[in-house]
């Protein structure tokens, strides 16, 4: 991570999703087929991954993904609670996706006390989802949109899941959120997750044109031999 810090500009910041073994215990199980049991050299050894980052002031933030079973239980208050201790002497931000959470007032005031961002998330809504709108519960505003492939959403594969290009009418509704959010936060995040075929980095270009923001449109360069490349 010592030549991502070289290589990017000033004020450029990276965010780092948590490791799937910390939150996504069942698809870590079926990736190694061991028990995701964490360990505090688990625990250290994520944190010195991200020390280059963090030491030299390019850690933005840290993601706390939850899948859409992580319910509002004894259990999952636990989980959630252990995260914030471990990890919160990085920015956090927590993308809770069951209704559960959205359901108990008492979700966003823990939020608010730990000053833990609160992800604002954009997918396919069913009956178990997190309300489409949650509230900012600190002085970090964090966005994901993983596109409305509503069909596919559970049937389809890592890949087919994303497939969805916002159009130009859902864009400008993004950007109003993102609009509203920018002006009670302090820092804020926007990513999209529909990463089928480009649609990505399309829909990020076509925000940044509707709010108004400076881009550079920049070649796309081929990796030097042997040289590591960071996930998209």
């Amino acid at each position: 991570m010592y030549n991502w810090v070289r290589r990017v500009p000033e004020g450029f910041l990276f965010t780092v999703k948590l490791w799937q073994k910390f939150t996504h215990p069942k698809m870590y199980k079926e990736a190694t087929g061991e028990e995701a049991i964490i360990s505090q050299r688990d625990v250290d050894q994520f944190n010195h991954s991200i020390e280059p980052l963090a030491r030299y002031g390019k850690l933005g933030a840290l993601l706390a993904q939850f899948p859409p079973s992580f319910k509002n239980d004894s259990h999952g208050q636990q989980i959630l609670s252990a995260i914030i201790r471990t990890f919160g002497q990085y920015k956090l931000a927590v993308e809770l996706r069951h209704r559960s959470w959205s359901d108990d007032e008492n979700t966003s005031q823990f939020l608010k006390d730990n000053n833990i961002s609160w992800v604002h998330i954009d997918e396919p809504k069913f009956q178990s989802s997190v309300a489409a709108e949650v509230p900012l519960t600190s002085n970090m505003a964090y966005f994901r949109f993983h596109g409305r492939n509503k069909e596919m959403w559970w049937k389809g594969d890592s890949e087919t899941r994303y497939k969805y290009l916002y159009s130009p009418e859902e864009i400008n509704e993004l950007a109003n959120r993102v609009k509203v959010a920018s002006d009670k936060a302090q820092l804020l995040f926007a990513f999209f997750n529909n990463h089928w075929q480009g649609y990505a980095p399309r829909n990020a270009v076509s925000i940044m044109r509707t709010l108004q923001l400076p881009f550079r449109e920049l070649p796309i360069q081929q990796p030097l031999p042997d040289e590591d490349v960071p996930e998209s």
